[in-house]
């Protein structure tokens, strides 16, 4: 237990340079933190009205009204509340949720791979690699995607779950697991997309591993299904109401234009500017994925012929790294047309999430069998560290004042895609929830929310409203 609590405290050690930009006084700018501060404000506004689930914020689209937690996922913003309610402010509530994914990403894959693999070295640099990696650092001070952070820090946790409840563990283990299934699924229902077929494929892994294979299916299907049931009130509703937004007309054919090349993913300069992969502009957000992370996984490919132990996790480590690089290159392309479902995923960028992930498994079990393994371990350690030196940053720091995000009432997606197909954004604020459209009198509002409108109306004249 000592021993334990040692690996622990120095990954929140080693943790400290990756993190360290998140305590600069203020805001900064990114593609999506303003956006996620607007929501943060309005799942305030939201909860304090009463409205939980929350779905629709009346505020937002100029007072006309936007489904923005019924289709964006909540567990971020509500975590954000728990920040905000012990006195955070709301920009450094959402600050704290990066911070906590952060975190919360290396103590859990270390948790998952000493729990698998038996060994702390191992999992102690299987979640460095997963902490120390461009596209952990992309999500966090470029891109500002604050669902991608969340839902890739308690991934882990997952398979964390599962590898308890084959080793035998009770079965508060099973409902463990369903937990942070669900919490995964509300964190970021694109990284629950992007993971969903290689959590399956471990459980049949760790299936045809054990002893008791019929009780442990019987086991993770009843993780599964309570993970889904628990975040059902969020995913349900999104599902069938989807086919009233214009989403599916704004992303059907986005991800096109996005397919980055394999040298880019290999080696592109590091900025904070948006995604051109195919029409490269100055500044452009880098595509690296990692020189140490791909030379792991070129490492691990004769371990597996020289180890037998490590075969079958090998094998699908390896099998799912390299799909994750076809599914973000163009040649994949064929591919994302013939699956509607991939074009959800917007970009394919996104995959490199699952590039990472299995990278660090990779170093894990190379450190687990590898001779000379300590050596090994500081190189490693020392390289990828170093590798994403001048990652860890902001841009520049942004600090507008509170007031300045109260203000703001857009609908805090970039393309406006969840409004109705035959809705628009609105450019002009909205004069009042209900008014005379025709007519004329006197409206007396009594209560106003965001799902509860009560008006007292004085026609003076055969009248029309607008509400």
């Amino acid at each position: 237990m000592k021993k334990e609590l040692v690996f622990i405290l120095l990954l929140l050690l080693i943790s400290i340079p990756a993190v360290r930009s998140l305590f600069i006084p203020g805001g900064f700018t990114s593609h999506d933190l303003t956006h996620h501060v607007i929501r943060q404000v309005d799942m305030n506004r939201l909860l304090s009205e009463g409205q939980f689930p929350p779905r629709w914020s009346g505020e937002l689209n100029n007072g006309f009204g936007y489904p923005v937690f019924l289709f964006n996922y909540p567990l971020p913003a509500l975590i954000g509340e728990l920040y905000h309610t012990l006195g955070f402010n709301f920009v450094y509530s959402v600050k704290a949720v990066f911070f906590s994914s952060m975190i919360l990403s290396v103590l859990g894959m270390y948790l998952f791979l000493n729990s698998y693999l038996g060994s702390r070295l191992a999992a102690f640099l299987g979640a460095c690699f997963y902490l120390y990696a461009p596209h952990r650092f992309l999500n966090v001070y470029v891109a500002a995607s604050v669902g991608s952070a969340l839902g890739e820090a308690i991934l882990p946790f997952v398979f964390w779950a599962m590898v308890e409840i084959k080793q035998g563990a009770r079965y508060g283990w099973l409902l463990l697991g369903s937990m942070f299934l669900a919490l995964m699924i509300l964190s970021h229902n694109i990284t629950t997309l992007i993971f969903s077929l290689p959590i399956i494929s471990f459980g049949v892994i760790l299936i045809w591993q054990s002893k008791n294979r019929l009780e442990l299916v019987k086991k993770y299907c009843l993780m599964f299904l309570l993970g889904f049931g628990l975040s059902a009130w969020f995913w349900l509703p999104a599902l069938g109401e989807k086919q009233y937004i214009r989403f599916d007309q704004i992303y059907n054919q986005f991800y096109q234009r996005q397919f980055p090349s394999l040298g880019q993913l290999i080696r592109s300069p590091w900025g904070f500017g948006l995604s051109h992969p195919q029409n490269p502009e100055p500044g452009d957000l880098s595509y690296e994925i990692g020189i140490i992370h791909f030379l792991i996984i070129l490492f691990l490919v004769p371990a597996i012929f020289l180890f037998k132990k490590i075969r079958l996790t090998g094998l699908f480590t390896i099998f799912f790294f390299l799909l994750s690089i076809f599914l973000i290159l163009k040649i994949s392309q064929p591919l994302w047309a013939a699956i509607p479902l991939l074009y959800t995923v917007q970009f394919p960028l996104r995959f490199s999430a699952l590039s990472v992930f299995m990278a660090s498994v990779a170093a894990a079990l190379l450190i687990k069998h590898l001779p000379s393994s300590k050596i090994i371990f500081v190189c490693l350690l020392i390289l990828v560290i170093y590798a994403n030196r001048n990652h860890w940053r902001i841009n520049l720091p942004y600090d507008p004042g509170e007031q300045y995000y109260l203000s703001l009432k857009t609908t805090t997606a970039s393309l406006d895609e969840h409004l109705p197909k035959w809705g628009r954004a609105m450019d002009k604020p909205a004069l009042s929830k209900i008014e005379f459209a025709e007519g004329g009198g006197e409206v007396k509002m009594l209560e106003e929310k965001s799902a509860k409108v009560v008006a007292q109306v004085e026609a003076t004249t055969s009248s029309k409203l607008r509400l």
